[in-house]
């Protein structure tokens, strides 16, 4: 089976958090790009939550191609620490927010951390991925 870096398993997530997220906030995206973007978020509310759930999405994406470029260059030190931020965050969040994508972190920054512990490059095969 063909193994799949664990950042490019963080760039999927990237863009199918922002998949989903024009389809959940497409009403408010909507609405906002209507008014005119500038100063159309407040603090809070449903443009606030739409804006941040969109822009996470880039971030993690972005987030992703960094890890491929260091499981490319065999930076075990820089996979062990997404490792264990992609774990902490992910098992925050799924504790926090269990129906979220959260567990996908957890699952990816786990599968990341206990290759890096190995000493060995962060790819995870595919059907070891969490859903």
């Amino acid at each position: 089976m063909k193994r799949r870096s664990a950042g490019r398993w963080l760039q999927v997530v990237g863009t199918g958090h922002g998949l989903l997220g024009a389809v959940i906030y497409r009403d408010v995206l909507v609405d906002m790009a209507r008014d005119g973007l500038i100063d159309s978020v407040p603090d809070r509310g449903d443009r606030a939550a739409a804006f941040w759930f969109m822009a996470a999405a880039p971030a993690l994406w972005l987030g992703g191609r960094l890890l491929q470029a260091a499981e490319e260059h065999e930076d075990i030190p820089a996979q062990r620490a997404a490792g264990v931020v992609l774990t902490v965050v992910g098992a925050t969040g799924t504790v926090m927010m269990p129906k979220s994508g959260f567990p996908a972190l957890a699952g990816i920054g786990g599968l990341l951390l206990r290759r890096s512990l190995r000493g060995q490059p962060g790819h995870c095969s595919a059907d070891h991925v969490p859903s």
